[in-house]
């Protein structure tokens, strides 16, 4: 729930900075319109940054990879146990 009233005042305050970009170019600047939309869209990634979920470990990603090094460990192993005999 915070994410998505993170996500609402990230999306105020840039429409807060367009506003106030635009009376800027309109050589009127009102001051407000700026410093409420960058605090908003701090705020806002705040509190995005702080709700997201853990990452969970991904443990399909090297299962080739794994299941490789266990057979060439396997290997290794059998043949140390052959030469020992």
């Amino acid at each position: 729930m915070k994410s998505k009233i993170g996500l609402f005042f990230i999306y105020i305050g840039l429409i807060l900075l367009i506003v106030f970009f635009v009376t800027d170019q309109a050589l009127h600047p009102s001051y407000g319109y700026f410093f409420a939309g960058f605090a908003l869209l701090f705020l806002g990634i705040f509190m995005v940054w702080k709700s997201r979920a853990p990452v969970e470990p991904n443990t399909a990603r090297f299962r080739t990879m794994r299941k490789w090094q266990e057979r060439q460990s396997q290997r290794k192993t059998d043949r140390s146990d052959r030469k020992k005999r």
